[in-house]
Formats: structure tokens, C-alpha cells, sequence
């Protein structure tokens, strides 16, 4: 299990922070809503004197999803993929990284194939990108535990022969020596005829620091509290590579194959953690524990191959086939010391060793009928994950567990385009489930389990007048991750210990939402249910102040609303994106607290929602000048089980500039967090224990970049990847 450690001690890091949902919804068929031209994109505007060619942003609705222009935009010239995306309506950069906004982390796609490294991002460049789609209804052709999908289509190169581009990078933290982050990747491309030969490699050296002040209570047959501070420092060093070839045997009719290996050569993370213990009132302990974590002497690392097949026969019948594989391999040792100056010192040494292996295929076949297309398709996954983990130095029991899990799943669906009424786009799938947890040292915790599931979705899209509108439904599913279905306990200090859950039931939700768009103004309302919600739960074990932190479903309905508005206005060289939106939610928790008579409190989540809003500004020069201004804001509120207490502001400003011929050479600085103010801070009440926490985040940071093209050719490599959900519970 990766970050265990971390994951636990910092527990308002670790939440998946979902603010508001995105407008952009999704149809199954490919034929193209009428877009929307408004005279006021070409409209020229007088200002004294001086002439302002004001225009839109080119973003619309396409076949139900929102779709972004970036070629001949000043999107163009951003810099990464990764900037474009932040930047694009219905996406944020949030704590987890880019989130399409109100679904969370979504699936991304480029030409058709999974992104399953995230590094690839930063090195796919904003020049060479022809449009970004954002789809926050996935249709049945998707694993029903994909909320958001993100589709990133390439500008078309022509020619042959060798092409090749050079990446770097540095980002240096202002609060840390030692947070510095070089990064560096090269691709190469070679065609010649309809073939591409491909490859490339990348290394980044990752870090983080945390310092916070934590203060926890504890209820059991009296008041147990722990007051102190928390410094987290992480280093890790990691390789990526990759190769493949592509045959483009004609227009209709492609296939080819691609191998993905990673290694991760460092990991390096200290945590101190400094208690004071009070029992009642009363000091009872000062204990300082020093923890390191490294990979032992196997590290990690893992691989992934994709072979895939992407043709129409007889000009009709559409044809895409994939198989893949993944695995991944991680050995990891903890050694833990405590120093107590009122009662005992102790060290605690752990081990964990995990293996995953995921083995898939997927089929789509698509034919036209009527004024549409219909869909149908079949996937399969199989799942095998093995851990092993054992301590020293404390009465905690080695665990050995195997989980199995077989996924079968079939759909069908249909989109056309109707004269004069809409485009409507229906689909139904269909996954059967079949789950093996097995603990080797303890037979009586084997649990056998399957699922069967139907999760249909419908979306329907028109416009009246110059208005254009979506309305969608679908039911969806988030199965729990394999570390979080792991029954070991984990130690994490004297007061804190962790472990998965291995009878956590996957979450059900069914959402509906509506989005218009008016010129450059969109609007977006989305309601979701959710049942067996999964949330991190913390409750004592005994009375000695040690708490429990696992995975747990919830037993009252989930249901959060999301409402936002945005405006994308461009006037001359100035382009403005500006998001401002709230999310309400509804939780109450019937949670254990000793100090009712009845030893149960209704605990409630509700009334205080989230604000949020993103403002974007970017300025193009003369030169290839390129100047940006920032912000994201966020008000106090209410997340999931947890009440983010401070407001939340990061402001970033960069300055780019591209030199050479057809600005083959692109110079980046940027810095973020200017203020130091991308703070996060929480207060949790888990009814028989709370936790308070203030953080200070390794956010502020300056990053210079330097990219190189030349002869940048394409590949054409249209492999679409199977199991995509599985590889990343993995």
C-alpha cells in the first residue's frame, strides 16, 4: 500500500476535494450539434480611437459534451498539455491535481488512447493540440466507474521521417532547499509510409513538504487529547519509458502495439511527529516519533503493454479491439522511533510487499442506422492482487491477503441527430462483478462476494432560440480501491493506527443536470444521490487514546447539488475565463459518542456549502510574448465528512516566450502561490473522536521550462486501452 503513512496523519490532504460539477455532458453519437455563431464574435469594437477585435472563446457544444478549440487560440502558446487543461472550461486544478469540476480526477484520453501517466501531460505540448472535449456523462461504451472523461485530439502532421522533442524543467520551492523538482523527457518519431516506430523516456525527481498543527480528541471512559506538530518530508526519484509502432494500412484500417515500463529508484519520506498527551486534563506523556519510509530492495515498478486493432468494413461497420496488460510490484519498509520522556521509548519496524497484475480486453462495434449510430460493445477485466505486510516491536498480526476479482461486462447504445427536435443519445450497460478476498493466516476472514448491475444513462441535447442546452442522466459506481480493501492493520504511531476494510460495498449514485449556454456565458445545475458512500472513518480502540483509521461505507444517502456559471470572453489579445459556482451538500451521520446517554449522536454536514470561483486571464504580445495572471479561490464549507475551515486562495502568474523558427523553442517561468495562501485546513467530527488541523503546503514555487521541437510528425497510434478502471484502483 502506497503513502499508507501519509495518508493516514494527514487526513484532510488525503480527501477527494469534489467542489462543483462540471457543465459538459456526453452523447454517444458522433454527428455535431449545429454550433452557435454569434455575431458578436466578429464584432469590432471602437474604443476611442482604437480598434479592438473582440471574439469567443471557440468552445460549444458537440454531440452533448462541451468542446474546446485550442488550435489558432491563445490556448495555443500555454505551454503543456497540462497547462491547457487547467485552463479549459469545466476543469480546475485542484488538490488532487486536474478535476473536471464536480466529477473529480477524470479518464484522459489522447487520439482515442488511455493516459495511464500522468507525465505525459507536461510532455504533449499545447501547439500540438486540436481540441479538448469535457464529458461529465459517460455513456454505457465506458466502465460504469468513470464519472468524467477528458478527450485531447492532436493537430495532424504530414510528412515522414524523423521528429524528436526535448523537454525540461525546475521547479523550486521558496520554503524548502531541497524542494526541487527537475524534470526532463524525450520522445522520438519515426515514419516512413503508414508506418510509425515511437518511443521516449522521462525522468522526474518528486518532492513535498508538509508542517502542521494538529490537535485530537479522543471519548472513550474518559477524555484522551494529543496536541502537537507535524513535519512531513518526501523525495522520490522515478524513470518512465515507453516504445511502440503503429501500421496505418489504409484510411479505414489500423493497428500496432505499445510497451510502458516504470521504475520508481527513490523514496525517501520522514515524518515527525511531536504529542503532547493529556488524559482528562492532565499531561501524561511527551513523545516524539521519527518515522522514515523506503523501498526495499525490490522498489517498485511496473509495466504495461497495449496491442490494438481500429477499422471499418465495407464503410460501415466500425471496428475497435483492445488487449492489454498491467502489473505492478512494491516492496517498503518503515522504521519508527519513539521517544517518550514521561513513559517508555519503543521502535516499530514494518514491511509491506504488494503485486498487482490486471489482465483485459475490450470490443466496440459500431454501425450506422437511421440518423445516428448504434454502439455495442463487450469488456473484460481479471484482477489478481497479493499483500503481504508484517511489524516488529508491537503485538500487531502479519497479514497475507489475495483478492481476485473478474469483471464482465457488456453495452449497447444509440445517438442520433433528430431534424428540428435534437440529438438524443441513450445506452444501457451491464457489469457482472465476482470478488475473492483470502487471508491466508486467517480463514475465517475469507469473503466471497459478486455483483450485478445494470447502469443506464440518457442524454438529450437541443437549443431554443441562441441557446443551447443539454439535459442528462446516468447511474454510476466507485468500487474500492485494493489497498482499501486490505483487512491488515498498519502502524502508524503509538495514537494512530490504519487499515482497509475488506467488506466495503461499492457506491451507487444516480445524477441528473442540466447545462445552457448562451454566447459566451454557460450555466450548469447537477444533482447526485449517492448510496454506501465511501469515507475515511477514525474511531478509538480501547481506552488508551489509540485510534483506528479505515475505510467505511455510510449508511444515510449521500446527496451534494452543484451550480455554476461561466464566462469565457476574448477581446484581442486578451483571453478571460472566469468560473463562480456553490456546492450544497446533505450528510447526516448517526456516529458513536460515549457522552450521549443513548451512545449514539446524529451528526450533521449540512448548511454551510462551498463557494468557489476560478479566474484565468492570459495576454498575448508582440514577439511571441505571452503574460498570465491567476486565481483560484475558495470559501469555508463542508466536504464530504470534513469542514475546511479557511479560505483558500492561490494566485499564479507566468511569462512565456517562443523563439526559432515556427517557435520551435518555448521559455516558460512560473510562479505559484505568490501569496502563500493555498492553504487547506479541517476540523473532522467522527462522533467518539474530532480532529482539528491546520497545514502549510509546499505550494510556493517558482518553475522554469525550456521545450525543443523538431519535425514533430504524430504517431498515429490509435489504441484505446481496456480496464482502465482497474489499473487505477491497482
Amino acid at each position: 500500500m502506497k503513502n499508507l503513512k501519509l495518508l493516514t496523519l494527514l487526513l484532510i490532504t488525503s480527501f477527494h476535494f469534489s467542489v462543483i460539477n462540471s457543465f459538459a455532458t456526453y452523447t454517444d453519437t458522433d454527428i455535431d450539434t449545429v454550433a452557435i455563431d454569434s455575431a458578436w464574435m466578429n464584432r469590432v469594437l471602437s474604443l476611442g480611437g482604437v480598434t479592438v477585435k473582440g471574439r469567443l472563446p471557440k468552445t460549444r457544444i458537440k454531440g452533448g459534451a462541451l468542446r474546446t478549440t485550442v488550435a489558432g487560440s491563445i490556448l495555443e502558446n500555454v505551454g503543456s498539455a497540462k497547462d491547457v487543461l487547467s485552463k479549459t472550461p469545466g476543469i480546475k486544478t485542484g488538490q488532487n491535481g486536474l478535476e473536471v469540476i464536480g466529477k473529480g480526477t477524470p479518464q484522459i484520453y489522447i487520439n482515442g488512447r488511455k493516459v495511464t501517466d500522468d507525465t505525459e501531460l507536461e510532455r504533449l505540448q499545447s501547439n500540438d493540440i486540436q481540441s479538448v472535449e469535457v464529458i461529465t456523462n459517460p455513456g454505457a461504451e465506458y466502465d460504469a466507474t468513470i464519472r468524467s472523461v477528458v478527450i485531447i485530439r492532436t493537430v495532424r502532421r504530414q510528412g515522414d521521417g524523423l521528429g524528436f522533442s526535448l523537454n525540461a524543467s525546475d521547479d523550486q520551492s521558496l520554503w524548502w532547499s531541497n524542494g526541487y523538482q527537475p524534470q526532463g523527457s524525450l520522445n522520438l518519431n519515426y515514419r516512413t509510409g503508414g508506418v510509425d516506430i515511437f518511443g521516449g523516456v522521462d525522468y522526474t525527481r518528486h518532492t513535498m513538504r508538509q508542517k502542521s498543527h494538529i490537535e485530537k480528541a479522543t471519548f472513550a471512559s474518559h477524555l484522551i487529547e494529543n496536541k502537537g506538530e507535524l513535519l512531513a518530508e518526501n523525495v522520490g526519484q522515478s524513470l518512465h519509458t515507453n516504445a511502440g509502432i503503429n501500421w496505418q494500412i489504409s484510411d479505414s484500417h489500423s493497428l500496432g502495439g505499445k510497451i510502458e515500463w516504470g521504475k520508481r529508484f527513490q523514496r525517501d519520506m520522514r515524518t515527525v511527529i511531536r504529542d503532547n498527551v493529556f488524559e482528562d486534563g492532565t499531561l501524561t506523556d511527551r513523545i516524539t516519533t521519527t518515522s522514515n519510509d523506503k523501498l526495499g530492495d525490490d522498489g517498485y515498478h511496473s509495466i504495461g503493454a497495449n496491442l490494438y486493432y481500429n477499422g471499418i468494413v465495407n464503410r460501415k461497420l466500425g471496428i475497435d479491439v483492445n488487449i492489454d496488460y498491467y502489473g505492478t510490484d512494491l516492496n517498503e519498509h518503515t522504521t519508527s522511533h519513539e521517544a517518550s520522556t514521561m513513559t517508555h521509548d519503543a521502535d516499530i519496524f514494518g514491511r509491506s510487499d504488494n503485486t498487482g497484475r490486471l489482465c483485459a480486453a475490450k470490443a466496440v462495434l459500431s454501425y450506422p442506422i437511421w440518423k445516428g449510430s448504434l454502439k455495442a460493445g463487450t469488456e473484460e477485466t481479471f484482477s489478481r492482487r497479493r499483500d503481504n505486510y508484517s511489524v516488529d516491536g508491537i503485538d500487531i498480526p502479519t497479514s497475507r491477503a489475495k483478492v481476485r476479482e473478474d469483471n464482465y461486462a457488456g453495452f449497447l447504445s444509440y445517438g442520433c441527430q433528430l431534424p428540428k427536435v435534437g440529438q438524443l443519445s441513450a445506452g444501457l450497460r451491464y457489469e457482472f462483478v465476482r470478488y475473492n478476498f483470502r487471508d491466508q493466516l486467517d480463514p475465517e476472514a475469507t469473503l466471497s462476494r459478486s455483483y450485478s448491475n445494470f447502469f443506464p444513462s440518457l442524454s438529450f441535447a437541443s437549443k431554443v432560440g441562441p441557446v443551447q442546452y443539454s439535459v442528462t442522466y446516468n447511474a454510476k459506481t466507485i468500487r474500492p480501491k485494493y489497498d482499501n480493501l486490505s483487512s491488515a492493520v498498519r502502524y502508524n504511531s503509538r495514537y494512530i493506527w490504519q487499515s482497509g476494510n475488506a467488506r466495503l460495498q461499492p457506491e451507487l449514485s444516480h445524477s441528473v443536470g442540466i447545462m445552457a449556454m448562451w454566447q459566451f456565458i454557460s450555466l450548469s445545475v447537477n444533482y447526485t444521490r449517492t448510496n454506501d458512500a465511501i469515507m475515511i472513518w477514525s474511531s478509538p480502540m480501547g481506552d488508551d487514546g489509540v485510534v483506528l483509521v479505515k475505510p467505511r461505507n455510510i449508511e444515510s444517502p449521500f446527496r451534494t447539488l452543484e451550480a455554476f456559471v461561466s464566462l469565457s470572453p476574448s477581446v484581442g489579445p486578451l483571453t478571460m475565463s472566469y468560473t463562480l459556482g456553490v456546492q450544497p451538500q446533505w450528510l447526516t451521520i448517526n456516529a458513536p459518542d460515549p457522552r450521549e446517554p443513548s451512545g449514539i449522536r446524529r451528526t450533521s454536514f449540512n448548511g454551510r456549502p462551498i463557494g468557489f470561483c476560478q479566474l484565468q486571464n492570459a495576454l498575448g504580445l508582440a514577439h511571441d510574448w505571452q503574460l498570465e495572471l491567476n486565481g483560484t479561490l475558495q470559501s469555508t464549507g463542508y466536504t464530504e465528512n470534513l469542514y475546511v475551515k479557511n479560505a483558500y486562495f492561490d494566485l499564479t502568474t507566468a511569462v512565456q516566450k517562443k523563439l526559432l523558427r515556427n517557435g520551435a523553442l518555448v521559455l516558460r517561468l512560473e510562479a505559484h502561490d505568490i501569496l502563500s495562501t493555498a492553504r487547506y485546513n479541517i476540523n473532522s467530527d467522527f462522533g467518539s473522536h474530532t480532529i482539528s488541523q491546520t497545514n502549510r503546503m509546499d505550494t510556493q514555487k517558482i518553475k522554469f521550462s525550456l521545450r525543443y521541437f523538431f519535425n514533430t510528425t504524430q504517431s498515429k497510434y490509435r489504441g484505446t486501452g481496456a480496464g482502465k478502471d482497474q489499473k487505477a484502483r491497482m
